[in-house]
């Protein structure tokens, strides 16, 4: 199942934006309140989410200016992918967030609404970087 975000304009350029989005230590300002308990380093990121349990992803592939990709390392309830999408547009960006998740029917009753206000969100929070 994939839950995406409207394509939103960034102040950055793409190679800028690339550059930010490829360090994971600069994730967590796009993620939600309700992640806490946050490490991070140049290629992986573990989380808290309150109520929801542990979380680490892992920079899977980097396609410069163009594409990052997460995947979760450890256990998880299901197995997903977060990319991280750029355009280019000058001296100005155009970024879209995707989640490809491998839900089984119950899981993606219970999932569908948090992932795709979770690309959303991203999405909104990347407008102010």
């Amino acid at each position: 199942m994939i839950f995406q975000s409207q394509y939103v304009d960034c102040s950055k350029s793409e190679q800028e934006f690339f550059e930010l989005m490829s360090d994971m230590r600069n994730i967590p300002a796009l993620l939600p309140e309700q992640v806490v308990n946050v490490k991070a380093d140049y290629d992986t990121l573990s989380f808290t989410v309150q109520g929801m349990g542990n979380l680490a992803l892992l920079v899977s592939q980097r396609i410069p200016n163009n594409l990052v990709q997460l995947v979760p390392t450890g256990k998880t309830p299901f197995q997903f992918t977060l990319s991280i999408k750029i355009a280019g547009m000058g001296n100005r960006c155009r970024v879209m967030y995707e989640i490809d998740a491998d839900l089984n029917p119950l899981l993606a009753m219970m999932a569908k609404r948090p992932l795709q206000n979770l690309v959303e969100m991203m999405a909104d929070k990347t407008v102010s970087l």
